[in-house]
C-alpha cells in the first residue's frame, strides 16, 4: 500500500497554506513533516486524511496500480491530534470501544486491554475511571492508541509527543516501530525527538 501526494496544495482564500509539491511513503517508511507554527502542518495532515480537499492536485492509497474506493479510503488511516476530541465522561476502554463501533469496525474487550497495556494505561487502574480525570498525557497516550487499534495500514501523527513523559514519547517510538511492520507513517511535529523517528523530512515554509 502507497500514499502518493501528487502536486498537491492547499489555499484558504487568497492565501497558499503550503505546496504544490509531490511525495510518497510506502510500506516501512516514516515521512516527517516539520515546520514553524502556522506552516500548514496540521493543514496538510487534514489534507492527507480527508478532512480538507486540497486546493489543487491529489492524495491517492493504492497498491499494484489499484487505487483503494472513498468507501474503504477512512479506514486505511490512523489519525491522532491534539485537537482529536473524546468523551470525558466514558473510560479510557469506552472511548476505544464506541469509535471502533463508529467505525464500523468493533474492537473485542481483550485487544482494548492489549491496546492499554501497550499504551502503559494499565487496565485495571483506569477501567471505572472516565477520562476526565485522567493526566493530560494519559490522554494523549489514549489518542495514539486511538490511531493504532484499527491497525491502519497509515498512521498519521500531528504533534504525538504533546503532553508526554519521557516513558510516554517511549510508547511513541514503539507504536512507529510496530507501524513500520505494516505500513507508512507520517508524523507532523517541531520537536526533534518526533522527527528524529523519521527516514526523511518535509519542510513547510
Amino acid at each position: 500500500m502507497q500514499l502518493i501526494a501528487d502536486q498537491l496544495s492547499r489555499s484558504f482564500g487568497a492565501r497558499r497554506i503550503f505546496g504544490p509539491f509531490s511525495f510518497a511513503v510506502g510500506p516501512g517508511e516514516v515521512l516527517g513533516v516539520a515546520g514553524a507554527n502556522g506552516s500548514g502542518k496540521t493543514t496538510l495532515l487534514r489534507t492527507i486524511v480527508g478532512l480538507l480537499r486540497p486546493s489543487s492536485g491529489s492524495v491517492r492509497v493504492g497498491s499494484n496500480g489499484s487505487l483503494v474506493g472513498p468507501r474503504e479510503r477512512p479506514h486505511a488511516f490512523g489519525w491522532a491530534a491534539p485537537d482529536l476530541s473524546l468523551y470525558a465522561e466514558l473510560t479510557a476502554a469506552e472511548n476505544l470501544m464506541f469509535f471502533a463501533r463508529v467505525a464500523g469496525r468493533p474492537l473485542s474487550a481483550a485487544r482494548v486491554d492489549e491496546l492499554l497495556l501497550a499504551l502503559g494505561l494499565v487496565p485495571q487502574r483506569i477501567s471505572t475511571t472516565p477520562i476526565r480525570y485522567l493526566s493530560t498525557g494519559q490522554r494523549q497516550r489514549l489518542k495514539l492508541g486511538f490511531a493504532t487499534s484499527r491497525e491502519p495500514a497509515f498512521l498519521i501523527l500531528d504533534e504525538p509527543g504533546s503532553n508526554l513523559d519521557e516513558p510516554g514519547r517511549g510508547v511513541i517510538e514503539k507504536l512507529v516501530a510496530a507501524q513500520r511492520a505494516r505500513g507508512g507513517t507520517v508524523i507532523a511535529s517541531n520537536d526533534s525527538r518526533d522527527l528524529s523517528l523519521a527516514d526523511r523530512v518535509l519542510t513547510l515554509s
